[in-house]
């Protein structure tokens, strides 16, 4: 076959042209015929670029009747790691990448959204809103502003295990960043305004997110597998944000937003001995404190399989949530499980996709994911279907969840699974804001610091028999958790051949 981008234009033309003659001989048409195709030259017809490029693209697609294989792994460079920690107990990481003139420094701390839920709950993701919105020094308008002045932004994020404030800007105004980024880690002001719209857009939020059948799923599903542990709270009761007070916002910053409890990370267009010393400027002086003990890990137990139902009458489909308990991310099982969960739902490919969609059109967009944290993870796997077919496609989920279990993949399978993995996550790691993402999960998951540098040569060595292993150990269908929202009077006599059914109010 001969490929498109080999041909001059000439040439390419010539190709068209020989095609489209072919073409005409084959179908046994006359130039009268095909003057549709053609247009008048001084040299006779001549097909039109038109028509040319037409029937070019068609005759290349068809002779190539399967995709080229992917081309071999190319070696990465790596840009050096270079770690230290400040006297306050602050861990710094520095990562010189000179490939674009900008910096990305990311401040984690270890205070995720559950933390002090018990007795503040949404303290955590309010303190984490209000953060940026105003220092002792600085008003919400002028942070804005400094940052735009500099090609900069700064946002904060709450997940399952940190508060994150991820700051970028050129490269050339690193200094200023950091200053500003220094600022509103030390000295959140929780100006009252901000704080009461804070509360009200939170409380907004969390009616509409409440309102969808995926949210709803998601939530009772890790009440399910993680109980009391900050992991089983996802958003508090709307009604019980107006407790949340400026000086709780100011108190939890004082406890959590502390140098001993936190990473930095900054990737970019810098000299490490200057922005060493740039991090000790703005950072040094920075006062450690006592840090509250980490929450015991305790998970309930199930001896069964247990359903639970959030009742929404007149919902003409069921959204299915099928979960099960899965180590910390740290583990040693955590790649061959990535890559078990890539073969059963995770990616377009997938058994599960293959089964409940292709084959039996139950659903759109089946999914699973591992979801590894820092203290406990979880498998899960769903799906959005017809009222009609809420127990056939459970059957079939759990069906291909124990097949995982007992029989080794394809070939096939594993290879491919292994191909969209390293590819999905090298071309992740091309972005700068997402290295240092990547970067800050190893210290906050506690992963190996050689994590990124091994992955690709972990991915490639994992056999059948791990994946085997792996889904023998973590595929629980026999003591999993099933969350169903829809329709329990339509659906009620589907789900009793699964397990006990509790109705959840």
């Amino acid at each position: 076959m001969i490929a498109l981008r080999a041909l001059s234009v000439v040439g390419w033309l010539r190709f068209a042209r020989c095609q489209i003659r072919e073409y005409a001989t084959l179908r046994n048409l006359s130039t009268t015929d095909n003057r549709q195709l053609t247009t008048r030259g001084p040299l006779g017809p001549r097909p039109s670029m038109f028509a040319a490029v037409s029937l070019a693209l068609a005759t290349l697609a068809f002779a190539q009747t399967t995709p080229p294989p992917p081309g071999p792994a190319r070696p990465i460079q790596w840009p050096s790691v270079i770690e230290s920690k400040l006297g306050n107990g602050l861990t710094v990481v520095l990562v010189p990448l000179h490939n674009v003139p900008k910096i990305t420094a990311e401040l984690s701390f270890l205070a995720g959204r559950g933390t002090a839920y018990k007795t503040e709950p949404g303290v955590a993701q309010l303190a984490a809103r209000v953060a940026n919105e105003g220092t002792a020094t600085r008003t919400s308008i002028e942070i804005k502003q400094q940052l735009r002045s500099i090609g900069g932004v700064l946002t904060i994020g709450v997940d399952n295990d940190a508060t994150t404030m991820t700051a970028s800007s050129l490269a050339d105004f690193a200094p200023k960043l950091l200053d500003l980024l220094s600022d509103v880690a030390r000295h959140p002001a929780y100006p009252q305004s901000e704080v009461k719209l804070a509360k009200t857009n939170l409380a907004q939020e969390i009616e509409e997110q409440r309102s969808t059948p995926d949210f709803l799923a998601q939530e009772e599903l890790d009440k399910a597998l993680f109980g009391a542990h900050p992991y089983g709270f996802t958003v508090p009761d709307p009604a019980s944000i107006k407790n949340v007070t400026r000086a709780a916002l100011k108190t939890f910053a004082a406890a959590y937003y502390a140098p001993n409890n936190a990473t930095l990370v900054v990737v970019g267009d810098f000299e490490p001995a200057s922005m060493r010393a740039e991090v000790e400027r703005t950072f040094g002086s920075w006062k450690r404190v006592p840090l509250p003990p980490a929450p015991k890990v305790v998970l309930p137990l199930r001896d069964k399989r247990q359903i639970y139902v959030i009742d929404r009458p007149g919902s003409v489909q069921s959204t299915i949530i099928i979960g099960a308990p899965a180590p910390p991310r740290r583990s040693p099982d955590y790649i061959p499980l990535r890559t078990t969960n890539m073969i059963y739902g995770g990616s377009f490919y997938s058994r599960l996709t293959r089964n409940i969609r292709e084959g039996k059109g139950y659903t759109y967009s089946p999914y699973s994911t591992a979801n590894l944290r820092r203290a406990a993870g979880s498998f899960e796997t769903g799906a959005s279907v017809r009222n009609e077919v809420t127990g056939p496609t459970i059957l079939e989920m759990l069906y291909e969840l124990d097949r995982m279990r007992v029989a080794p993949v394809t070939a096939e399978e594993l290879e491919s699974a292994k191909t969209y993995s390293i590819g999905g996550m090298e071309l992740e790691l091309e972005a700068q804001s997402s290295l240092a993402s990547r970067i800050s999960s190893i210290y906050i998951d506690e992963l190996p610091h050689d994590f990124l540098q091994t992955f690709r040569d972990k991915i490639t060595a994992i056999t059948p028999a791990e994946v085997q292993r792996s889904a023998a150990r973590y595929f629980d269908t026999y003591r999993g958790a099933i969350v169903v929202v829809g329709d329990y009077k339509q659906i009620k006599d589907q789900l009793a051949p699964f397990g006990d059914v509790k109705v959840v109010k």
